[in-house]
């Protein structure tokens, strides 16, 4: 029961602050015949139309923009979201990527997670 607690314990602290700032929580990466596709679950507190996480994109190294995925509608109220990026082909020899979400009124996130491809 121990490392149970401490798992909640731990995911407690780690929640998101409440920020203007698009927290990417959690990235699930799947490669299939030489495509990528990425579930990215983010959590960022939408207040309207006017301030609302809007994008989702990859970078390659050095901050070069692979892909930009537009969230349509604010999610006001939820938790956290769930973006698909699919079928992506990524440039052999890269050896990670950074994903970083985007606010329509604060900008890009200064940190993103960063995703080891093997």
């Amino acid at each position: 029961m121990r490392p149970i607690l401490a798992i909640l314990i731990l995911l407690a602290f780690s929640l998101p602050a409440q920020s203007d700032e698009v927290d990417v929580l959690m990235v699930k990466a799947v490669q299939t015949n030489g495509l990528w596709d990425f579930d990215v679950t983010v959590h960022h507190p939408d207040a309207s139309t006017d301030h609302m996480l809007d994008n989702i994109a990859i970078f390659l190294p050095g901050n070069v923009e692979l892909t930009i995925a537009e969230v349509p509608k604010p999610s006001i109220g939820a938790k956290h979201v769930t973006i698909q990026i699919n079928s992506l082909e990524i440039p052999d020899g890269v050896e990670y990527i950074v994903i970083r979400g985007h606010c329509s009124t604060s900008g890009w996130s200064d940190l993103g997670i960063i995703i080891a491809l093997m």
